[in-house]
């Protein structure tokens, strides 16, 4: 019975995953195989983010291993012929651009990789179109932020060992 208790919440969140990629427009540029992608990776940020100390590392791995995933998914499925010029730079057409590249200061890694993931998620549940370039950006922005939180964790830890 306690099995039952722990699988339904992941096949809750799988049934509404699925449910907010059929929404999406079927003209879209980005197949559904990636935006299911696009989950595994919000998953991984979001327990890395949310693990203690003593599971950090290997969770932030599993993280960046979904991200390379995604952007080499992405890479392999896009079509070139399909990409329309104006709307390559997404800063012309995300209102959330200009905010997710400027970081306020004084906030800390963590707090942006939990952004740049929000930010991300942002994308999956739009029912908007998103292009293939919007979407590199915004993983390789988390992806970025990822990067600065663990060197933040490993400075941490190095510190507190000297």
């Amino acid at each position: 019975m306690t099995t039952q208790t722990h699988d339904t919440p992941a096949v809750m969140a799988d049934a509404v995953i699925a449910q907010v990629i059929q929404l999406k427009d079927p003209d879209e540029a980005i197949s559904s195989a990636i935006w299911w992608r696009v989950a595994e990776l919000l998953r991984a940020c979001t327990t890395a983010t949310a693990s203690g100390p003593h599971l950090t590392t290997t969770l932030l791995e599993h993280a960046f291993t979904a991200t390379d995933d995604v952007l080499s998914s992405l890479s392999a499925d896009s079509d070139p012929s399909t990409t329309d010029p104006t709307t390559t730079d997404p800063s012309t057409t995300d209102p959330n651009a200009a905010y997710a590249s400027t970081a306020p200061s004084g906030l800390d890694a963590l707090a942006a990789a939990r952004r740049s993931c929000l930010l991300l998620a942002r994308l999956l549940f739009s029912l908007d179109r998103t292009t293939p370039a919007m979407l590199a950006t915004r993983v390789n922005q988390l992806r970025r932020a990822l990067t600065a939180w663990r060197f933040e964790t490993l400075d941490a830890r190095i510190s507190t060992v000297h």
